[in-house]
């Protein structure tokens, strides 16, 4: 292990292997090398301001073998997977990926993220995909707001969205829906002959 320590005070520590690396290429099948911190990816992301290492922070950290300190950081899960970062990149190396990457590594060591809040949209989300067998976003915003004890976040919005035709009140269910069904049930009983968590 090498450790350098920054004049800020920032240490960061790099083992000797490479393994991490080449599991972080397995999972996400980018190219973390290629990533030259041009900042376009954070420059364009809509949840940078939330994250404590942005896309291209995370990228170095990884670069500089240190996925220990991205995984203790909460950055995984504020990614919205809007694949911004992904599009403006001009090496290509998909830090969306690296991100859903991380997340999946997190889920193998860890299980299901402490995050409530993150839980609580993930299980909101896949809810409506599941009912609708598309994204009903009033439905996901209101039933967000209300289990997560934020009645009124956001309330200002609707009025505008609804104007604007962003937001419907009624969301018709997919022609498709049977399919829908199909591959949620697919997924469950993959889940439960691997014995995920």
């Amino acid at each position: 292990m090498i450790t350098i320590s920054s004049s800020n005070g920032l240490e960061i520590t790099i083992p000797h292997d490479r393994t991490h690396l080449a599991s972080m290429k397995s999972l996400d099948g980018t190219k973390l090398r290629r990533c030259l911190q041009c900042g376009k990816c954070s420059a364009g992301c809509p949840m940078c301001s939330f994250m404590e290492h942005p896309p291209n922070r995370t990228i170095r950290l990884l670069q500089l073998k240190n996925v220990e300190q991205v995984l203790a950081d909460r950055s995984i899960w504020y990614c919205a997977s809007c694949q911004t970062c992904s599009t403006r990149c001009p090496r290509g190396v998909g830090p969306a990926a690296v991100m859903d990457a991380l997340r999946q590594l997190w889920w193998q060591r860890q299980g299901r993220s402490e995050e409530k809040v993150v839980q609580l949209a993930n299980r909101l989300f896949l809810d409506n995909i599941r009912r609708f067998g598309r994204q009903h976003e009033l439905r996901l915003g209101t039933l967000f707001n209300l289990k997560s004890g934020q009645l009124l976040k956001d309330a200002a919005l609707a009025p505008k969205l609804l104007a604007k035709g962003k937001l419907k009140l009624r969301q018709a269910k997919t022609r498709n829906i049977s399919e829908v069904a199909r591959i949620f049930a697919r997924v469950e009983q993959l889940r439960q002959e691997g014995g995920s968590r």
